[in-house]
């Protein structure tokens, strides 16, 4: 904050100007139907820096006050509907010459012109005119109905010494609490034709407290004070102010410290946030030669990979030679019926000596040629399969994989009567004869 913003702050604090405009605000809050949440320290600020705080304050005001200018809903044009408006009130609610009045076109920027003490002024003529508007007349008096306390609409002073000094309280939570002290001073002023002197009664304004450390300066300072009135003053200060401005204070404590954990949590969340690693990528390349080169290369690297993964893959061609004979010997018709006398006889070959008992003659014969027919096969098939268990059999159709035992679910001696078929249809010969 800039000494010279210190300074104009300063002068507007001493101004009662402002403590009558706060009260106003503060007092018509109903009727006003304030969007705006805007503290005194921010009025007071716009009024040193015009902003879009004072310019929104302006046209709340200007809205109550019929008939509503057009003009309002321009960015700058409050300005000129402001000039319009307190020209023909100024005499009425002011002293002095108007101030705003400017060329057409040159209002802003006369505005801007203007001291802060003096934007006070013209806000608080404003205030004046709207507090005599039908709908603020009306809502005083119905709460003069309603309630006995009048205090709502005229502030009485906190306390004082009698004639000299006067302290005022005043404030909401959103306006903010501010105790202030009014001091009489008496003048003289002689007359050179009638020779007797006049005496005028001014008064000097100034703002005590603004803040919950400030009120409770001021109230440990009066409480312990000698002086009757003064003590007086500090107990009326601490029975009316401080409940309220504890509890503000418990407010932004609490804000605060809210604030300070989402600061923290913010801050715990970037330390345990791991940056990604700076790597260093080549350029894009569009060669078909680079791209026949990067396939060959995931190519390598997938064989290799698998090698290591699968060292065994290398013997799996030869395992699998002896099956692709055997598929070559299923192909033909031939082959297919000497396979299957060679399994049969190696099932009864391989079966136990109580089972002979079951088969015909047929089977007997059947499998007791088919040894001399396909010997070689048989030879072959029994030195591949020479591990198989006892009470399994094996078919040819599965030479191919490696000890691929069927459960023997039926009884041998069936199983070949199953397989011998009719060579007559004796059917069909009943239907000719």
């Amino acid at each position: 904050m800039t000494s010279e913003m210190e300074l104009a702050r300063r002068q507007l604090r001493q101004m009662w100007e402002l403590a009558s405009v706060l009260n106003f605000l503060t007092a018509f809050e109903p009727v006003l139907e304030i969007k705006l949440k805007i503290s005194a320290e921010e009025i007071e600020t716009a009024l040193i820096e015009p902003n879009d705080n004072l310019a929104q304050l302006h046209i709340m005001l200007l809205k109550g006050i019929p008939p509503v200018s057009k003009l309002l809903k321009d960015s700058n044009g409050w300005v000129i509907a402001l000039s319009k408006k307190l020209e023909m009130w100024w005499p009425w609610v002011a002293e002095g010459n108007f101030p705003l009045t400017a060329k057409k076109g040159e209002e802003m920027s006369t505005y801007k012109a203007l001291n802060p003490t003096t934007r006070l002024l013209i806000l608080k003529a404003l205030c004046e005119i709207r507090a005599d508007q039908v709908d603020t007349i009306s809502y005083i008096n119905d709460e003069t109905k309603n309630r006995t306390d009048s205090s709502a609409f005229r502030k009485e002073k906190l306390g004082g010494n009698g004639n000299e000094v006067s302290f005022w309280y005043d404030g909401n939570e959103t306006i903010g609490h501010r105790l202030y002290k009014e001091v009489y001073q008496v003048e003289s002023m002689s007359k050179v034709k009638v020779k007797k002197s006049i005496s005028a009664i001014t008064s000097h304004w100034e703002t005590l407290a603004t803040t919950f450390e400030e009120f409770h300066n001021f109230v440990d300072k009066f409480s312990s004070s000698q002086v009757k009135w003064e003590a007086d003053v500090g107990k009326a200060v601490e029975a009316h102010a401080i409940p309220a401005l504890q509890k503000i204070q418990r407010k932004k404590d609490m804000a605060l410290k809210r604030q300070q954990r989402e600061q923290r949590f913010v801050e715990g969340l970037k330390n345990l946030a791991v940056p990604r690693s700076c790597r260093i990528r080549r350029p894009v390349n569009y060669r078909c030669d680079d791209f026949d080169r990067a396939i060959k290369e995931a190519i390598d690297a997938t064989n290799k990979r698998k090698a290591t993964e699968d060292p065994t893959n290398e013997t799996r061609p030869n395992e699998h030679g002896p099956r692709n004979e055997t598929n070559s010997l299923d192909s033909s018709p031939a082959s297919n019926s000497i396979s299957s006398d060679a399994t049969d006889s190696e099932i009864e070959s391989d079966s136990p000596q109580g089972s002979n008992d079951d088969i015909d003659d047929t089977s007997d014969e059947v499998d007791e040629a088919d040894p001399d027919e396909d010997g070689a096969d048989s030879m072959k098939e029994n030195s591949r399969l020479d591990h198989r268990p006892s009470d399994c059999r094996y078919s040819k159709r599965l030479a191919g994989v490696t000890g691929y035992a069927v459960p023997e679910n039926t009884h041998i001696g069936a199983k070949n009567r199953l397989r011998q078929r009719p060579v007559v249809n004796a059917a069909a010969e009943s239907c000719h004869s």
